[in-house]
């Protein structure tokens, strides 16, 4: 398939020995229940070439003697070359009671009596973010799915497949790990909670055993039975609540401690083995767990008991949090960077004609990922933003206010966007929010920027925060941090050595996890802001003042230790 196909339709195939281990940990779900009803009806939402009803029914025979005559199977694939192939893979198995549809899945108008109804579904959805998916089709699978914030195509497929199962009916799903970490994952982790007993959940992360550029999570769940209180009182309303087990593979760099003949995936399920692995896919270190869940709308993550140790030991340091003492924000986002931005990347403002330069006061300077360095900045910045706002006083708040320039009083800075005014008139969403044609989608006050401030890049596979002081609008690419209001100074450099200390990167990994490749994490402001902070006011915090002071001015190796050890000894270790 071409990639623009690829990236258009969010197709990606499911590898063969994937499939398997997915069909595999399904099956053993469908043989844990007493299941006496023939013939099994099975569902794939997105079928492709029929990988996964494949191997799902070569495991139905093998490891639940399940004959091919009681197994229906179904599936829906857009693709109509797919469509058929994968309806001859499967033919040629002998499965007889065969259907596949071409067209998509969300299109179709599903019955929804018991009789129609699966007893499994097994599925490997689409990714499609709601940039690509468009903001219209995004809201209308929003309000049919109840799925709120940024929706991706993988959601809407999980929820509405999942309304297609029986009671006790089990879904094997593979999908992005994403939505178990980041806001836009709520609705669907809430539907998943609320209609699934899950039962296993396996983040394969990095280990590359997926040719898209999504982080597989493989997840197996029951669906829970529909119990009415006032009818029965008296029911067992689904199976008995267990522990999910929760089961984490990525790439390491440390020396196997046990060495495994094939792949990585033959592995996880055979033994208990935790720690560094290694295999003829690689060297991965597995974590193993319980998947916890503190509320329906909050994030999962995997639990043992030395993870739960470690993080009663940082609740009883733990003076108060970031988010409780500043504001974490993302940078501006102009959405047209090749426009707005001029310096090192992408343009040169001195380039241009000097009748369409735009005017000084305009063009600020601006921090991004490239300007990101442990503790401060080590060189001057060569990147400038073209910010057409200015301020004004708002009396019914009491603040300098943002305000969109006025074109006639910068004529230059008028005449370079109007060379660009079809571009970022195209800009409909910006346009829609009642903003001008030129100006940037998220912009903030231009009053914050002067207050000093913590910056550091979104992705990062180490901590690079460091001390802003200088006034530069903070980019897209960063997040920032400036304190609220009537909050002591000093809290800034008692943030600046937790935000670098291992103690936070230790804490990300524990609760959050939410990492790419090659261990590059995800510095977003729903995590930052939960990061634990020490009283700064005892002898300890005083000096992890002190020292953070000196480390902004000159960063030293021996200056960076003394302080790991004061925010260690911080947190009562």
């Amino acid at each position: 398939m071409p990639t623009t196909v690829q990236k258009r339709d969010g197709v990606h195939y499911t590898p063969s020995k994937l499939a398997q281990f997915l069909a595999e940990q399904t099956c053993i779900q469908f043989r844990s229940i007493h299941f006496s009803r023939r013939p099994i009806r099975v569902l794939d939402p997105a079928c492709g070439d029929g990988e996964l009803l494949l191997s799902l029914a070569k495991v139905l025979v093998e490891s639940a003697d399940i004959p091919l005559d009681q197994i229906q199977v179904f599936g829906f694939e857009k693709d109509t070359s797919a469509a058929q192939r994968a309806n001859e893979r499967i033919q040629e198995i002998g499965v007889t009671q065969l259907e596949i549809q071409g067209g998509d899945f969300l299109e179709f108008d599903h019955p929804k009596s018991d009789d129609a109804k699966f007893d499994i579904v097994i599925a490997n959805p689409p990714y499609v973010r709601t940039q690509i998916l468009g903001q219209k089709q995004a809201k209308r699978f929003g309000k049919r799915y109840g799925i709120s914030g940024r929706v991706d195509l993988y959601h809407a497929f999980t929820i509405a497949a999942a309304e297609l199962l029986r009671e006790n009916g089990i879904m094997g799903l593979l999908t992005s790990n994403r939505f178990m970490t980041v806001k836009s994952g709520t609705s669907l982790r809430e539907r998943l909670i609320d209609d699934f007993q899950i039962k296993q959940v396996f983040d394969l992360g990095d280990t590359k055993l997926f040719s898209a550029a999504v982080l597989p999570v493989v997840l197996t769940a029951i669906k829970r039975r529909v119990w009415d209180q006032h009818e029965n009182p008296a029911a067992d309303p689904i199976i008995p609540e267990l522990k999910t087990s929760f089961c984490r593979v990525y790439q390491s760099n440390q020396t196997a401690t046990t060495q495994s003949s094939g792949s990585i995936l033959d592995a996880i399920p055979s033994t208990d083995h935790c720690g560094v692995i290694g295999s003829d896919d690689g060297r991965f270190l597995i974590e193993r767990g319980e998947l916890i869940v503190s509320g329906k709308d909050s994030i999962w993550s995997l639990s043992n008991q030395i993870s739960r140790d470690w993080l009663a030991q940082i609740r009883l340091g733990t003076f108060s949090t970031f988010g409780e003492i500043a504001e974490v924000k993302v940078g501006i986002k102009t959405t047209a960077d090749k426009v707005f931005v001029g310096g090192a990347s992408p343009g040169n403002w001195n380039e241009l004609p000097e009748s369409q330069r735009p005017e000084s006061k305009l063009l600020r300077p601006l921090l991004t990922h490239h300007d990101a360095h442990r503790w401060s900045i080590s060189q001057p910045l060569s990147r400038t933003v073209l910010y057409p706002y200015e301020q004004e006083v708002d009396s019914s708040e009491s603040h300098l206010s943002r305000v969109a320039i006025r074109l006639e009083d910068y004529p230059k800075t008028a005449a370079y966007l109007k060379t660009h005014q079809e571009r970022l008139s195209g800009r409909k969403y910006v346009v829609e929010s009642g903003k001008k044609w030129f100006e940037i989608w998220v912009a903030h006050r231009p009053s914050d920027w002067s207050a000093p401030k913590i910056v550091w890049p979104d992705i990062s596979e180490r901590p690079r925060f460091f001390l802003d002081e200088g006034g530069a609008i903070v980019n897209g690419d960063c997040y920032w941090i400036k304190l609220k209001p009537d909050v002591d100074p000093d809290w800034i450099f008692v943030m600046l050595a937790i935000a670098n200390s291992q103690i936070a990167t230790k804490f990300y990994d524990t609760v959050f996890h939410n990492k790419l490749y090659a261990g590059r994490r995800r510095y977003m402001t729903q995590y930052v802001k939960e990061f634990p902070l020490p009283d700064k006011d005892t002898t300890i915090g005083k000096k992890i003042i002190r020292l953070t002071k000196k480390l902004i001015k000159q960063p030293t190796e021996e200056h960076e230790k003394k302080l790991e050890a004061l925010v260690q000894r911080s947190f009562g270790f």
